[in-house]
């Protein structure tokens, strides 16, 4: 048996934000398993937490986002769209598939925004240092 082509996804879910977290990371962990029974790979997986819906959604203001970054084949999309519609927990969905040039874009976003915020941890650091410095000087008596 061969193995298929594997494409990069992107999956994130809406579910009902009155459940409890227990409930929820075993939904996570329902999909996640999902992908690995058909041959995928789960790439990062990401819990946005409850938050205000644009529109009500089946008379519900707010739910909890959930993303799922996996590779697999892409016959299982339709399998894992079918198993969101039978699933009551799941108030919306949305799966995007990444081709390589979108893939290479958002990696290249990624590493700048981790340059971005490791330089900005710097910058506070050494101000942090610089008012502690100063403390210290005001604090010595002047003799």
């Amino acid at each position: 048996m061969s193995k298929k082509e594997h494409k990069y996804y992107e999956t994130t879910f809406i579910v009902d934000s009155i459940l409890d977290d227990e409930r929820v990371d075993s939904i996570v962990n329902k999909y996640s398993n999902f992908f690995i029974k058909n041959d995928g790979e789960v790439v990062k997986t990401e819990k946005w937490g409850r938050r205000k819906l644009a529109y009500q959604i089946n008379k519900k203001p707010t739910g909890s986002y959930i993303s799922i970054e996996f590779k697999a084949d892409p016959s299982v999309i339709a399998k894992l769209e079918r198993a969101y519609h039978l699933d009551e927990d799941i108030l919306r969905f949305l799966t995007v598939a990444f081709d390589k040039k979108a893939l290479d874009e958002r990696n290249a976003y990624l590493i700048r925004k981790e340059m971005v915020m490791k330089e900005r941890e710097a910058a506070a650091q050494q101000l942090q240092q610089s008012a502690e410095t100063d403390k210290a000087a005001d604090a010595k008596p002047k003799g």
